[in-house]
């Protein structure tokens, strides 16, 4: 009886180790396995996160491009009403002045018993010529602030044939050529600029139709055509903030 149940003992004190090895074995990796998924759960939950924030900046970013915009629009507005009322203010001064010099001639005229220098019938006419351009360019400058740019440009183009010698012919090329550059035609734009410079070559407008057509004129890709209208506007208006900006960039082209 003793011999049967000796090998028996011997195999129960050689089973019993290895069954607690294969115990700890499979603890071991339920922890591998716990562990694993809760770093994968914290890896998931930063991902959501970073793609949560990435969103937002995303969202932040177009909000301010877009409030950048407007600012800029809401600037050329600004920009453009306070042209209208200087060169409101300019034509007014200047029929002020034509009334006073009418009125000192015609004195001087009497009391010289002269016939005076001026016709007072062609100086009438002069001031309601003037009085016309200056409410035709506010029409058309209005349609230009409205984004109406083919019928602003066509209203400009008018006002500059119809009243060539008025005061308000040069700022309305300008205002021609830039609704005429931001409506796509090049070519009439540049156009408009040209005659501007050409025409009016001491008005305040005319470095900046230089400096314009350069402009369009790189982003058509012709940088000689640039670097030609650039050394042009430097040598007509270097101290100007055009002629100085076009200075510098000549030293990057």
């Amino acid at each position: 009886m003793l011999k049967r149940l000796l090998p028996l003992t011997l195999l129960a004190a050689f089973a019993l180790p290895g069954h607690a090895g294969l115990f700890d074995d499979d603890e071991a990796r339920k922890q591998i396995a716990s562990i694993r998924d809760q770093h994968a759960a914290q890896l998931k939950d930063l991902s959501d996160k970073l793609d949560k924030l990435d969103a937002r900046s995303s969202q932040k970013l177009v909000e301010l491009v877009g409030q950048l915009d407007a600012l800029n629009q809401q600037i050329a507005t600004l920009r453009g009403q306070l042209e209208v009322a200087t060169f409101t203010l300019q034509s007014l001064q200047k029929r002020q002045q034509d009334l006073y010099v009418d009125i000192d001639g015609r004195v001087r005229a009497l009391e010289e018993s002269k016939p005076a220098g001026q016709n007072p019938l062609a100086q009438a006419a002069s001031a309601q010529q003037e009085a016309e351009a200056a409410t035709a360019y506010e029409a058309a400058y209005n349609l230009y602030r409205d984004n109406k740019l083919k019928p602003a440009a066509d209203a400009f183009a008018a006002l500059a044939q119809k009243y060539p010698s008025s005061q308000a012919a040069p700022n309305a090329l300008f205002w021609q050529g830039m609704a005429q550059a931001q409506g796509g035609d090049d070519k009439g734009s540049i156009a408009a600029w040209r005659r501007l410079v050409d025409s009016f070559p001491d008005h305040a407008k005319s470095p900046e139709a230089l400096k314009a057509i350069a402009s369009v004129q790189l982003d058509k890709g012709d940088r000689k055509g640039a670097v030609k209208t650039l050394k042009e506007l430097v040598g007509a208006y270097p101290n100007s903030d055009a002629g100085k900006d076009a200075a510098k960039q000549l030293k990057k082209l």
